[in-house]
């Protein structure tokens, strides 16, 4: 007999593929890749639109959207916990998850497709297992790929002419905080990883510390990112302590969620009531960059979660950090929190729309 074990429907160096995987090791939950970029015709039919990772559970259900798959899973394999209980702990964890998966993205997939060192390797990395669900030589899928992820790239907002912008002025500054935090304590919450450490973790395996140009990029700015890395990819050479107490959070944590505030916050608040918002960095670039449905979504539950969290100490946390306006003014703007009992299976999963 062989344990059960979930099927994980996605790549290697997928941004939100990695960050499920790196859950699942966490927890020591058995899984298994099926190399996939995006044509699971079974998951199609059950209303999945695209975008990676899907994972197969041992019964069968196929499930999708990296945060609502970990929420989900994490109500049948509850230690050790990945979120702490403490509400305004909580609401700063589903914070910087959400910062990650709609705002880093968008450096990760510019500057794997826009600096020619990157898009060499991530091509050939993305088309050496795309060609398992693809019929077609490796060449041609290597440059189908290159040619869809391409021409995504004005809709993410990053373009030849804002790349610098994107790169110098909000991917530096966050890789110095995260790095300076991680470095002194280990994980974003305290001395054991939370669901916005394996979000960052995704994004970072998959792209940061994989195209070889970003892995210079952080060796040079935060080396203590490498070991945050390996951290999440050794999970049983680990030892785990506690979280933070929130009314005691280290200065370093408040610097980090002041880069929400930086650029994301002020765009996403602006950009889901207008339905478009302008990003402008201090060089002069600027990103006209619209907001999507599944934007709106994101932006409605973490609203939710905020008003579900709030507190006089939440509040104080998130004023310290310059960003209480961006929730505070917004709170009407709050939908439903999605029940995580339920099989994650949203109509729209997908950050962008991908291909021309």
């Amino acid at each position: 007999m062989t344990p059960p074990v979930h099927l994980v429907h996605g790549i290697r160096v997928s941004f939100f593929t990695r960050k499920v995987t790196g859950y699942l090791d966490h927890k020591g939950i058995a899984w298994e890749l099926a190399p996939s970029v995006g044509m699971n015709q079974p998951a199609m039919e059950a209303g999945w639109n695209g975008g990676i990772p899907v994972v197969t559970t041992p019964e069968g259900a196929m499930i999708w959207d990296s945060t609502s798959i970990i929420c989900h899973l994490d109500t049948r394999h509850r230690d050790p916990a990945v979120q702490p209980e403490d509400r305004a702990l909580r609401f700063i964890d589903f914070l910087l998850d959400d910062f990650n998966d709609e705002w880093l993205y968008r450096h990760a997939v510019g500057s794997r497709w826009l600096i020619v060192e990157n898009a060499g390797s991530g091509s050939a990395d993305i088309a050496r297992e795309a060609i398992y669900e693809i019929p077609a030589p490796f060449n041609d899928v290597r440059s189908l790929i290159t040619e869809s992820m391409t021409a995504c790239l004005p809709r993410l907002g990053v373009t030849p002419e804002n790349l610098g912008g994107w790169i110098d002025e909000s991917l530096v500054p966050w890789l110095r905080a995260f790095g300076t935090h991680v470095g002194e304590h280990g994980y974003l919450l305290g001395a054991r990883p939370s669901l916005s450490d394996f979000a960052v973790f995704g994004g970072n395996v998959a792209h940061f510390t994989n195209d070889p140009w970003c892995l210079r990029l952080i060796e040079a700015t935060s080396p203590a990112i490498l070991e945050h890395t390996r951290r999440l990819q050794s999970p049983s050479q680990q030892q785990h302590g506690q979280w933070f107490e929130a009314d005691d959070l280290p200065e370093s944590l408040i610097a980090v969620l002041a880069e929400t505030g930086r650029h994301y916050l002020p765009w996403v608040a602006e950009a889901t009531v207008t339905g478009s918002a302008t990003v402008t960095f201090e060089g002069g670039a600027t990103a006209q960059i619209p907001a999507t449905e599944f934007l709106k979504q994101a932006r409605g539950i973490l609203l939710a979660r905020y008003v579900e969290a709030r507190s006089p100490l939440l509040d104080s946390i998130l004023e310290a950090a310059g960003i209480l306006v961006y929730f505070a003014d917004h709170a009407d703007q709050a939908t439903a929190i999605p029940d995580p009992l339920v099989l994650p299976r949203p109509s729209d999963n997908r950050p962008y729309p991908a291909g021309s």
